[in-house]
């Protein structure tokens, strides 16, 4: 159900009260300040000596942000077995512990997009549903002509974001397998990352074809283009094509997390008939 709407029985400063105390307004600070700091890190910061301070502050946003959905979502951290499995496998997770990795390495400045981009729809949607509606509430609470501007404002955020949301997603996932994992390995040539870091950004990688269709498929259209330019090029040596064909599969078997997980059930499925 929708939240009830703000009415003309409450003040302004009773309306703002109830959002700015709340957990979701922190959790929409924390996108706030991943979209500010990403575009002064981006536009500014990036070529400053004090560079790395505007990094830093978007993802301790972003941070701060999963923090609270995990919470919200899962309640008090517990030590217990069954706490861990079910946090381990919220996407959320994964994504927190991308931007600590991302935080704790060098500045690489493409690793921002993706959460950049998740915080400004997040920001979007908060600014339509909460800010808004308690700022200008209906007609009664404050003058027609000042609802009728809110409401305008509001559909027009409605309206760019059923335009863009779904396009920024795949946007997202292309991004993060077209862009970032490259330039993370390139980055290791010049002394920005560990060698770690594209293996952890990998397993990263490797959690988001199982949970996001749109990462499936921006892997078929990488496999397809690969596919293309070295086992159809009639000029590529026949041990490139072998070797690739073997990284490729590998790749693709590392990937199959869904195979991984119906296989203990197979084998159970298995056993009473080999009882038998």
């Amino acid at each position: 159900m929708p939240p009830p709407q703000p009415t003309a029985a409450t003040s302004l400063t009773q309306r703002l009260s109830k959002i700015v105390v709340s957990l979701q307004f922190v959790w929409f600070l924390g996108h706030v300040t991943t979209v500010f700091q990403t575009f002064m890190y981006l536009f500014y910061s990036r070529f400053a000596k004090s560079g790395a301070s505007s990094y830093s502050k978007a993802y301790y946003g972003t941070m701060l942000s999963f923090c609270i959905i995990l919470y919200k979502a899962h309640g008090v951290p517990q030590f217990s077995r069954a706490y861990l499995q079910r946090i381990l496998m919220d996407e959320n997770t994964q994504y927190l512990l991308l931007s600590l990795i991302w935080l704790t390495s060098g500045p690489i400045w493409v690793t921002l997009i993706p959460f950049c981009t998740f915080s400004f729809f997040h920001a979007l949607t908060y600014t339509r549903e909460q800010i808004l509606p308690n700022l200008f509430p209906a007609p009664g609470a404050a003058t027609p002509g000042t609802f009728s501007f809110a409401r305008a404002v509001s559909n027009r955020i409605g309206q760019f974001m059923t335009t863009y949301q779904t396009p920024a997603l795949y946007f997202v996932a292309y991004t993060e397998v077209y862009i970032i994992f490259p330039y993370v390995v390139l980055s290791i040539l010049f002394g920005r990352a560990s060698i770690l870091t594209p293996l952890l950004y990998g397993h990263f990688l490797r959690f988001r074809h199982f949970f996001s269709p749109m990462t499936k498929e921006a892997f078929r259209d990488a496999r397809t283009r690969f596919d293309g330019w070295i086992l159809g090029n009639a000029s590529v040596p026949a041990f490139v094509k072998s070797g690739y064909t073997r990284v490729r599969d590998l790749i693709e078997k590392y990937g199959n997390v869904e195979g991984e997980m119906m296989r203990p059930q197979q084998q159970q499925g298995q056993q009473p008939a080999a009882q038998q």
